[in-house]
């Protein structure tokens, strides 16, 4: 995907952070977990520097460039029918690409097996997540004006260089080892015009203007495919879980498993490697495009929310509210004490 479109993306997860009702669920510890309330909080820190969102989400690409060779922003997979069978994960059923593979895809439906020949993707992505936490803790830790403090800016550039690498996971042809570099830019180039048709944007600033909620401001011509994605982000119901996934790595190579049946779908053998979006227009595999890219980018959005709320609870439930029920806790026992001492004077005298 490219700048603006990853952008959009990071920007709809925010979005959707804060407009859908997201419910409590219980940890590990069997007690419930305020999510909304933790929603709220990492929207208001995303909202303080939303302008950076451009430039951390295309740094994966822009500065960081690790993804020559199909490496770390793919899961490249090919046909193996010498292999076994293979078990596909399950994802939360509100993803619709999940939902439309398991109806569709013959590869899902005859467990067609497959290997994967490149790509460390999950492993990026789990990177990220770790690097996250940590860098929190570190906030959390030191004084303000240690020069080894990392900055708010810094940690909400983590979180958008994040959603890139997840977004990449939703795209189908980065989950495809055919060589299909051309249809991959016209799918891309289109996906883009897309975005720079519908919202205001300050090129020469790297920035979207804003409408006043916070958020990308609407052109009257605004597409079809971007208001339907629009309308996805804030009415599908939010789920918290990962499916049957155990963590960041796990759902990204899930993502990756529906991705690539898709990209059979959105590519069968008989479109090849279209040259040009016009030449493409011409296949049967056409008439779903849209259909297609909609649902792809909706679950991508979820999918960055929900990866982005997982790890602002891990650390929420590490450091701000593990220190207030410890502080909680302390107060009651010292409260405690001085009645027990008070009880024990009383009687004395």
């Amino acid at each position: 995907m490219k700048q603006y479109t990853h952008a959009w993306l990071a920007m709809m997860a925010i979005k959707r952070l804060e407009k859908v009702e997201i419910p409590e669920t219980i940890n590990v510890s069997g007690k419930p977990t305020p999510l909304a309330r933790d929603a709220k909080l990492l929207v208001r820190l995303f909202k303080n520097y939303r302008d950076f969102v451009v430039k951390g989400a295309w740094y994966p690409d822009h500065v960081l460039a690790d993804n020559a060779g199909d490496y770390s922003h793919s899961l490249k997979h090919t046909p193996f029918l010498a292999g076994e069978k293979p078990q596909f994960f399950k994802l939360p059923d509100t993803m619709e690409v999940y939902q439309a593979m398991k109806a569709h895809s013959p590869i899902y439906k005859n467990k067609i097996p497959y290997l994967v020949v490149k790509g460390n993707l999950p492993d990026r992505c789990d990177a990220m997540a770790h690097t996250i936490v940590d860098n929190f803790k570190i906030q959390y830790h030191e004084e303000k004006g240690n020069p080894i403090l990392p900055s708010s800016t810094h940690m909400a550039l983590r979180f958008f260089m994040l959603s890139h690498y997840l977004a990449d996971a939703h795209m189908p042809l980065h989950c495809d080892a055919r060589s299909l570099g051309t249809i991959h830019a016209v799918f891309e180039e289109e996906w883009e015009k897309q975005i720079k048709n519908s919202y205001h944007i300050d090129i020469d600033n790297e920035r979207f203007f804003y409408n006043p909620e916070g958020y990308p401001l609407a052109l009257d011509t605004m597409t079809h495919l971007i208001k339907a994605v629009e309308e996805k982000v804030i009415t599908r119901p939010f789920n918290y879980s990962w499916g049957n996934a155990s963590g960041t790595r796990e759902y990204a190579q899930a993502i990756g498993q529906y991705s690539y049946m898709l990209a059979q779908e959105m590519v069968p053998e008989s479109v090849g490697n279209a040259t040009s979006m016009t030449q493409y227009k011409k296949s049967e595999a056409y008439a779903h495009f849209e259909e297609y890219s909609a649902m792809l980018m909706a679950d991508a959005v979820d999918s960055i929310a929900r990866a982005w709320l997982h790890v602002w609870v891990r650390y929420r439930n590490w450091g701000p509210d593990h220190a207030l029920v410890n502080a909680a806790a302390e107060e009651k026992k010292k409260a405690k004490k001085a009645k027990e001492t008070e009880e024990t004077s009383t009687a004395e005298g």
